[in-house]
Parts: C-alpha cells; sequence; structure tokens
C-alpha cells in the first residue's frame, strides 16, 4: 500500500512540474514580431490598349531588423512610398504586373528592397510584406 501511494505521489509530483513548464512556456509566448512600418496603399492602374480600364490596390509593409532604427524609418514614409510607386509602374513596364495581378512577386520585392538599401543601408529592412487590398471597377 506504501509502495502504490508512493507511486501515486511520484506521478503527481512528476505531473506538477510538467504543467509548471507548460505554463511558463505559455506565459513567455512566441516571439514578439519585428517593428514593421506600413506604406500607404499604392493604386496599381490596369491599362488596356493604352487606356486606363480601372485600377487595384496593393499595401506594402517593411519588417525593420533593427528595432532602434525604427524611427528613421517612419520619417522616411513619404520616400518609401515614392519608391514603391516607381518600383510598381518598373513592374508594369517590364511585365511583373499584369493586369493588376502581381506576376513577379520576387522581382517587385527585390526592386522595393533596392530602394530601401539605397535610404537606409543594408540590413535595416529585413522583409517585405505585398498584400493586394482591392479592385476598383470599369470606368463607364
Amino acid at each position: 500500500m506504501r509502495r502504490v501511494a508512493s507511486i501515486l505521489g511520484s506521478l503527481l509530483i512528476a505531473a506538477t512540474i510538467a504543467g509548471l513548464s507548460t505554463v511558463v512556456q505559455a506565459a513567455e509566448g512566441p516571439a514578439a514580431l519585428p517593428p514593421s512600418v506600413r506604406i500607404k496603399p499604392v493604386m496599381v492602374p490596369i491599362v488596356t490598349r493604352g487606356q486606363v480600364e480601372r485600377y487595384t490596390q496593393i499595401e506594402v509593409m517593411l519588417e525593420v531588423a533593427n528595432a532602434t532604427r525604427l524611427g528613421e524609418v517612419q520619417v522616411a514614409i513619404p520616400r518609401l512610398h515614392d519608391a514603391t510607386l516607381r518600383a510598381v509602374y518598373l513592374g508594369i513596364e517590364e511585365g511583373w504586373i499584369v493586369r493588376g495581378n502581381i506576376a513577379n512577386m520576387p522581382a517587385l520585392r527585390r526592386k522595393i528592397d533596392e530602394e530601401s538599401v539605397k535610404l537606409f543601408g543594408k540590413d535595416v529592412v529585413s522583409r517585405i510584406l505585398i498584400t493586394p487590398l482591392s479592385r476598383q471597377s470599369s470606368f463607364p
């Protein structure tokens, strides 16, 4: 009987310790997301036979690798918006964006990254997130 009680006691202690480690892991949670900067949505024209047929929108977010440089990146948002617009229009010319759809996402990201490196230097922006937002119907 004592042996059963000691085994049950040992199991209870082991379960308590295992439960506490789970609670500690849950309290720590997943790693914090890196700081990011959102650029205003960019209007992308859809051109057919030389005429603007309609627009679509994309949103660009830049994850900042070094949180101490976040303020510098935030101050430069107007320049980043301009660089993004230039990259989008280059993408239309180069065929990366076809009828409002991004056909070559890596090339567009690479161009935006090149512009961010020109502004801030290497390894300041760690990731570029591009999200299609909406489409505007055809003009009358």
